[in-house]
């Protein structure tokens, strides 16, 4: 962790710089160039170590590359953006919650793919990110992902600058990408919550499942990134707590903009370029071109799966690789060097054998470990070094580069060109990640035109042109040897002298003619980082030397203390005219020197000057700006400081972060550059430290830092409140808020304490979690990180405008200011109803609600449509709201943008059969402010043709019959309660019966249909079948007229009907043996020797009781108590094994047992036996197995019997004594050679065989029981893998046979295949047999059928079939099809219920008939809709109708001869739709007649059918006055009007519908007779012939009243009704009083005749 600290100090530092790293070569370390532009004049500064130097060169190629930089970064407009290497990222950790959210940035890049912006919760997320050229959006704030892409056809890793926004607002999310829009909705009313930060360019450690398949690190720049006002790279400097950079620099990297051919310079020891996975499996092969000048590198590395793996790298100057494979490590080392700065060719290729490495020219190989086939490469390619994830593991291979202090760093420092792994180019263009590299190697390419040598001892290559291109040797070979050149080694910082030994001439002198001073050495080019001391002879050439020099030792090399370890010069050689060519100084020659490094004392500097000035009473960082130390020959990490002397405790001391409070007098530089290293003060206002740095080695010069504390001054900058909404949130920020001090470079703590909170909210500060909790005080920090906020929570309504405030003092340090105030304007929030109309709902239908019934807004503000809510506070009561089909209940909410969408609907409950209101409540809420209650009114208009049906079932007891009345089921509308019913489905458990009047004839059993008027009048009854089903049902299709015609209202429904059921079924006996038991032994009486069934369903056989008479032969006793004789005991105790019989006496006896189920009785007899003692096999059907598998042995394949007495079946032991030959037994999985049937029941004794061919096998083995023993054996058959297969139905079509006949069953009818079968072992198993006939077998040995309609086979063969043995036999009569389903087995597969169909031509032609409804006085052609042949076998032949019996009151006739009644007819003419029932126009409301068909030439007829049919009444019949008398009263009386004064008759209505309409009596008035003082002027006849009309006279003596009579349809004439009063006269004709004796009693009305009477009344005229 340290060192990944490290890692990131050394990031921002170099996101300080001010210009752009754009390459470096070798020995130079970093170069930077910052170009400065001016409309005078241009220069170019070279920038190294901190220190400005003059450019030594400013050539027109350095002018050109200027000129070419200048212009990128003017087109890139990128420059002040960031550049991200694959790995980098930025995380700002702040946690918030949002409802609307907007994201700009931009960028550009050549990568397919990257992620580039993340916003982190926990469950919700908002992730952009680059895939496959196109920009995708993931969003997830609850309610499910989202995913937004841009066009599809236009690709943005073009290295172009692109702008993408994302907007996210209600439910519409739009993303925009250079001005195109793309996007989509999401529900409303979710928020995202970020609780783990924001990410930009990748998440690094950062992991949770939505981040599965996301795209990897981001490569490329970025810039502009803004997020809910939070600018995210305004500053690339970590702060700790708040935001953490990695690997983040400033500007864009020329990096990401280089060409495929461009080389590549890693000038870190922790540089490295990361690519995909090495493809390994057939063969490795890797090439580059390097070129440095360091002895130690490293230069690849891939891991591998089990170990493997695969590095090269520079060791001592060579070539070494190391690879790993199953287990065991292969070295192999180059021949020659490669560190001499010049371009050397390297391939590497690893196969499953072998290893070849190739340097140049030069080839070695190595021999791989034999074992497994192909390295397994997997995770990603470094070159050039390694990551630090990865670092631990290249640790333990052991390689040189990074041994010992290099182990931190260790990469190849040097220039890379041509890299390819199999044959693939890896290139700057598709790596995935680097780090300290930089496009391009100019020294490099320099130095590569010059020549090639080898590290110490070369033959050197002439050459012609030093900045062009390299020259071939000189051919002859004696003049290529002539010079030999040795490396020069110099201390560094020191000198040393050039001898012969350095440079050695190989000639013959005496015969050239030549001396050593005649020798000259010509210097073409100086040395770069030091210069030649020539201490010569003047008279030569300036920068030249001779032989002779050498020999005295007056040429030295003077190094200039740099930290380059290489250096060079070019020189020529001169002598005479007369000398060799080679001679003549047209060639030169490059000597080479190597510098011993050695260890020089870092530097202390003081960058910002000696003052160090903080606040007083208050602590400053001391970070790099303020010391900072240089060392270039030792890694920053292992510099540390020390303070010298000892700090005035008086004024403060130096404290790390890590331990804070605890003063220190030394620290690293690590600690520095991390920012750990504090100033503490305290006291005092002046002092010093006194500093020096050291590498462990060497110290540094001695520093002192003046200490001066200032006192706190500050200024409130900003404070101007803000405007924000009743109910909602608004964050604090500096903007708002804030305060200056006069610190310099110094964090300082400024911190607000509310001392008045405001009235109408709170100030909360976002807590870690990402929980808002209300606070007292507050930071300047947390102001400036958007953590702190005005919440109102005052949610009522106001009726006045009304601001807020909260007050404060700033508190710096010690110092406090005055109460401030800090005002808060609330926009409160007033709800206004646009509109609130009634909703009127048409026919009971579903309706959706409209802003032209509901319309709410807020005044004066304009908010969502979605955020302004109703809540429900009741709902409707005759109805229900809906939305998007959801039903609302209380206090469920909806918007006004979802009334305006129409998604709020109505739809009534039920249907109304008059008009009703129904009405809910609501209140109006916004950001949690509510409103006062508001109804919204409804008003639903009734359907008149709507049905109301009833349909509430049946209950009855089982077998019984029972009314079906209009409380169980009736059909009605407001117009009509005319239903009719037909019967879609039968009961199946029962019928329908219709009581028919007495003067019916229709039938009366199994109806089809009915009316309203059946239900009413009582006459429909179900009948239930006495079965034992507990439920059935009938669907029925209720249909009645309206306006629309008759039968034009309809609906269907099940009517279910629910059986009580009865016990009434007597006990079954299903277990019917011979109980044996050992002579005067015992033995238990189980369910397996004894057992009955109740068929009543619903009866549990284990309560059956069983009650038993005298046994002459024994007892029945308790199986625990065998002193307690059983006289009763219940089918459970027989199941659990609680009854034991004890034998005595006779060997053969029986007994009486009486068995009941609480109600029923029934009595059977038992027989014992008792025998001596044996065991018998009563099962044993064998073994089948697959081959080479394993199969269990139940007792379904082997069981025994005995009459001894076994308490439990593990007494009944098996010992194998043969095993088997082909196989072994397993016990529960071991092998087991005894068992006992107990294992047997449950299945644990296995068959397991060898996968031999044997498929035959036995096993035999001796069963004890007690002292018993009987042997036995199980034979075992193998069966093959295909038998597996099921068998194949070839041929199953349906048989044809003449009724009451037998028919033969064929393979052309049926027939089954298998592969592997005989056709005698496919067998067919009668599953379910067929109804109206049987299966029967022809035996060709016995010469007679074998099965009867009683006894049918159940088994046959295919080759039974084959061999026409198997008939199917038909029995039953008037039967058209019939079914049998059989199970098909080959002994191993069964095919399951397989059904084989019979066709029976019938010896009656089979009719079909369906009932049909006609209106009254219509007519309806008799198609075959109604009398239908059922059979096809008849389908072709014209056979006649004969009518039986004619209609009643209609005829049959045929449309071609209207009126004359048929008595037969033809099929043809009821095909051609030409025979009609022609109904009479009588009243009558049923019809039928009979009809039979015949067929001569077939001599065939059908049974005696009826249809029947149903007469819907027609209104054609008016009223007809039947009785109209002289009404006579008498004065001043109540009279009831009778039928026999007052009747009308109508054929086709009846009473009730017989309205009368009169005018006002001229002598009375009309009432009914329960409201005598109510006059009426309307009434029924139904009134009058129930005796409910009276007269009340009152006036003239002679009256009456004009009336007219409707039955709805048709009008009577207008009558006039006359009404004669007479007067009443009473008198006294007896009254003779009343004589009793004393104390008797005397009944009056025995003697009222006698005593008192009165005269008969009579009318005075």
């Amino acid at each position: 962790s340290r060192s990944r600290s490290r890692s990131r100090s050394r990031s921002v530092r170099r996101d300080l710089t001010p210009c752009a790293c754009v390459g470096g070569a070798g020995t130079a370390r970093t170069q930077c160039l910052e170009f400065h532009l001016t409309r005078t004049a241009t220069q170019h500064v070279t920038k190294c170590g901190g220190s400005l130097q003059p450019s030594m060169d400013f050539s027109g190629k350095l002018r050109n590359t200027f000129l070419l930089l200048g212009t990128f970064l003017s087109t890139a407009g990128l420059a002040l953006g960031a550049s991200f290497f694959g790995e980098s990222y930025v995380h700002l950790k702040i946690a918030e919650v949002s409802s609307k959210s907007s994201l700009s940035l931009q960028f550009q890049t050549a990568r397919s793919s990257g992620l580039l912006f993340l916003a982190a919760g926990e469950t919700n997320y908002w992730l952009v990110e680059l895939w496959s050229g196109h920009v995708q959006v993931k969003l997830e704030l609850g309610s499910g992902e989202k995913v937004l892409r841009s066009e599809r056809g236009v690709e943005l890793n073009d290295l172009a600058l692109h702008m993408l926004e994302v907007h996210h607002e209600g439910d519409d999310v739009t993303l925009i990408i250079d001005k195109h829009n793309t996007s989509v909705k999401i529900p409303e009313h979710h928020q995202l919550n970020i609780q783990h930060g924001i990410y930009v360019g990748g998440t690094g450690e950062f992991d949770k499942p939505y981040l599965e398949g996301a795209a990897d690190s981001f490569r490329g720049c970025i810039d502009e990134v803004v997020f809910n006002q939070h600018d995210i790279l305004s500053s690339l400097r970590t702060y700790s707590g708040f935001k953490f950079v990695h690997e983040v620099s400033a500007g864009c990297s020329g990096d990401f903009f280089a060409d495929d051919s461009d080389p590549i310079s890693l000038f870190s020891s922790k540089s490295y370029l990361e690519f995909t996975t090495w493809n390994a499996q057939e063969e490795a092969v890797f090439e580059c071109a390097v070129s440095t000048a360091e002895p130690l590198g490293l230069l690849l590395y891939n891991a591998g799966q089990q170990g493997d793996f695969i590095t090269m790298e520079i060791a001592e100057g060579l070539i070494r690789v190391v690879v790993g494979k199953s287990g065991k490590t292969t070295h192999l080392t180059s021949p020659s060097q490669v560190n001499d700065n010049m371009w050397h060719y390297i391939k590497l290729q690893v196969t499953s054998k072998r290893i070849y490495l190739t340097v140049d020219k030069e080839t070695v190989k190595a021999p791989l470990s034999p074992r497994g086939k192909n390295l397994k490469l997997w995770g990603p390619l470094f070159i050039g070094g390694i990551d630090e994830s990865n670092r631990v593991e290249v640790l333990k291979i052991g390689l040189q580069s990074l041994a010992g202090r290099k182990g931190r760093g260790g990469s190849f420092r040097g220039c890379l060109k041509d890299v390819k792994a199999n044959s693939e180019n890896k290139s700057l263009k598709n790596v995935l990640a680097t780090k300290d590299i930089s496009a391009g190697c100019t020294a490099v390419k320099e130095l590569s035109s010059i020549a090639k040598t080898t590290a110490a001892q070369i033959q050197v290559i002439s050459t012609i042109s030093t900045l062009q291109k390299a020259l071939k040797p000189t051919e002859n070979p004696k003049m290529r040897k002539f010079l030999t050149l040795s490396n020069l080694i110099v201390a560094e910082g020191g000198q040393a002298a050039l001898e012969t030994k350095h440079i050695k001439l190989n000639l013959e002198f005496n015969k050239l003619g030549l001396q050593q001073s005649q020798i000259v050495f010509k210097i073409a080019k100086q040395p770069k980082h030091g210069n030649l001391k020539l201490d010569t002879n003047s008279e030569h050439e300036q920068n030249s030397f001779t032989l002779s020099d050498l020999w005295h030792e007056k040429v030295f090399y003077v190094h200039d203390g740099s930290e380059h370890f290489h250096d060079q010069f070019l020189f020529s050689v001169i002598t005479n005219n007369m000398a060799p060519k080679h001679l003549k100084g047209d060639e030169l020659y490059i000597f080479n020197i190597t510098i011993t490094p050695t260890n020089d004392a870092p530097e202390l500097v003081l960058p910002e000057g000696n003052l160090f000035s903080l606040l007083e009473n208050s602590k400053k960082c001391l970070a790099s700006n303020v010391i900072k130390a240089i060392d270039v020959d030792t890694d920053s990490t292992e510099l540390h400081f020390t303070i010298l002397g000892n700090l005035n405790a008086n004024a403060g001391f130096l404290e790390n972060a890590i331990n804070p409070g605890t003063p220190i007098s030394a620290f690293s530089n690590t600690d520095l550059e991390e920012g750990n290293v504090y100033y503490v003060h305290q006291g005092v206002r002046t002092s010093r430290i006194v500093l020096r740095v050291s590498d462990g080695d060497r110290v540094s010069n001695t520093v002192v830092l003046r200490v001066m504390a200032v006192p706190v001054d500050y200024k409130v900058v900003n404070n101007t409140g803000m405007v924000v909404r009743q109910s909602d949130a608004a964050l604090i920020t500096n903007y708002n808020l804030s305060v200056e001090t006069n610190a310099v470079n110094q964090e300082v703590e400024i911190r607000y304490n509310i001392a008045k909170p405001p009235t109408y909210g709170e100030i909360q500060r976002l807590h870690s979690g990402g929980e808002w909790k209300q606070t007292n005080s507050f930071s300047q920090r947390s102001v400036d990180r958007s953590r702190i906020r005005y919440f109102g929570i005052y949610h009522k309504l106001q009726t006045r405008n009304v601001t807020d405030m909260f007050k404060f003092k700033v508190i710096i340090g010690s110092k406090t200011s005055e109460e401030l105030v800090f005002p808060v304007t609330v926009q409160w929030f007033n709800f206004k109803l646009l509109k609130n109309l009634w909703f009127k709902i048409d026919k009971g239908k579903k309706q959706a609600l409209t802003s032209e019934n509901l319309h709410a807004v807020i005044e004066g503000v304009s908010v969502p449509e979605s955020e302004l809510r109703y809540r429900l506070v009741t709902v409707p009561k005759r109805g229900q709201l809906l939305i998007d089909s959801k039903i609302l209940t209380q206090n469920s909410s909806f918007s006004q943008k979802d009334i305006s969408a129409q998604r709020v609907e109505y739809e009534p409950i039920g249907k109304l059969h008059e008009d009703k209101e129904d009405f809910f409540s609501f209140q109006l809420s916004f950001k949690q402010v509510v409103s006062v209650k508001h109804n919204f009114h409804i008003f639903i208009k009734a359907d008149v043709n709507s049905i109301n049906l009833t349909n509430n079932g049946l209950n009855l007891a089982e077998g019984e019959g029972e009314l079906i009345t209009r409380a169980e089921l009736y059909a009605e509308t407001l117009n009509t309660k005319r239903f009719l019913y037909s019967i879609v489905q039968s009961p199946r458990h029962g019928k329908l019966k219709r009581i028919n009047r007495s003067d019916s004839t229709d039938s009366n059993d199994n109806i089809t249909s009915f009316t309203n008027e059946d239900i009413v009048g009582h006459r429909l009854m179900y009948v239930h079948d006495n079965s034992e089903s507990t439920h059935d049902e009938f669907i029925f299709e209720a249909a009645g007229n309206s306006e629309a015609g008759p039968r034009s209202l309809s609906v269907v429904g099940t009517f279910t009907i629910t059986i009580q059921l009865k016990n009434d079924e007597k006990p079954i006996r299903v277990v019917d043996k011979v109980f044996h038991v050992v002579r005067s032994g015992q033995r238990l009486l189980t369910s397996e020797d004894l057992r009955y069934h109740d068929p009543d369903s619903d009866f549990n056989d284990a309560q059956l009781l069983y009650t038993r008479r005298g046994i002459s032969n024994g007892d029945l006793v308790s199986v625990n108590d065998h002193s307690k004789k059983l006289f009763q005991f219940s089918q459970e105790d027989l199941e659990k094994k609680r009854v034991l019989f004890v034998h005595h006496g006779a060997d053969s006896s029986r007994f009486v047992l009486f068995v009941t189920d609480g109600k029923h009785y029934t009595s059977s007899l038992l027989e014992v036996r008792a025998s001596d003692p044996y065991i018998q096999i009563t099962n044993n059907t064998g073994l089948l197995v697959q081959k080479g598998q394993g199969e269990s042995i139940t007792t379904a394949n082997f069981s025994v019997n005995t009459n001894l007495y076994i308490a439990d079946e593990s007494e009944i032991i098996y010992r194998v004594f043969l095993l088997p030959k082909h196989g072994a037994l397993y016990l529960n999985d071991i092998r087991a050679e005894s068992f006992t049937q107990n294992d047997l029941r449950k299945g644990s004794v296995m068959y397991r065989h060898d996968d031999s061919n044997n498929l035959v096998d036995i096993f035999n083995f001796t069963i004890k029981v007690k002292n018993m023993l009987l042997d036995g054996g199980v034979n075992v058959r193998m069966y093959l893998e295909s038998h597996q297969r099921a068998p194949k139905i070839v041929h199953n079509s349906n048989l044809l046979v003449e009724e009451g006949k037998p028919v033969k069953i064929s393979k052309t009818n049926l027939q089954v295949i298998h592969e592997d079968n005989l056709p005698s072992e496919i067998i067919y198993k009668v599953n379910v047999a067929s109804a109206h006939g049987y299966i029967r077998s022809f035996t060709e040995t016995e010469g007679f059928y074998v099965g009867t309609e009683h006894n049918p086979i159940q088994y046959f063969s295919q080759q039974d079939i084959n061999d026409g043995s198997i008939q199917y036999v038909q029995v039953r009569k008037n039967q058209t099809q019939d079914i049998f389903t059989v199970d098909i087995s080959n002994g191993i597969v069964e095919l399951s219920e397989i059904p084989i169909l019979i066709d029976i031509i019938p010896a009656l032609i089979p009719v079909k008939i369906h009932n049909f409804t006609i209106e009254e006085g219509a007519s309806k052609a008799l198609t075959e809709d109604f009398i239908k042949i059922a059979s096809p076998h008849f389908a072709e032949l014209n056979f006649e109708y004969l009518l039986i019996k004619v209609p009643n009151h209609g005829h049959i006739e045929n449309s071609h001869f209207p009126g004359q009644a048929l008595m037969s007819f033809t099929r043809h003419q009821v095909e051609e739709e030409f025979i009609y029932y022609v109904h009479d126009d009588s009243e009558s409301l049923r019809d039928n007649f009979s009809i039979m068909v015949n067929d001569t030439q077939l001599r065939k007829q059908s049974l005696l059918w009826t249809v029947f049919i149903n007469i819907i009444p027609v209104n054609d019949e008016p009223p007809v006055i039947v009785t109209k008398k002289e009404f006579k009263v008498w004065v001043g009386s109540i009279t009831e009007i009778t039928k026999n004064v007052l009747n009308i008759e109508d054929k086709d209505s009846i009473p009730k519908e017989l309205v009368y309409s009169v005018t006002p009596p001229s002598n009375g008035h009309l009432a009914l007779k329960m409201s005598p003082n109510k006059h009426i002027l309307n009434f029924t006849q139904f009134h009058v012939n129930n005796g409910q009309l009276v007269f009340v006279h009152n006036g003239a003596m002679s009256g009456g009243f004009n009336f007219q009579v409707t039955d709805g349809l048709n009008f009577t004439p207008r009558q006039i009704f006359t009404i004669t009063a007479a007067a009443l006269v009473i008198n006294m004709e007896t009254n003779n009083g009343l004589h009793v004796f004393p104390g008797t009693n005397l009944a009056v009305q025995q003697t009222t005749n006698k005593l008192l009477q009165f005269i008969e009344c009579k009318s005075r005229q």
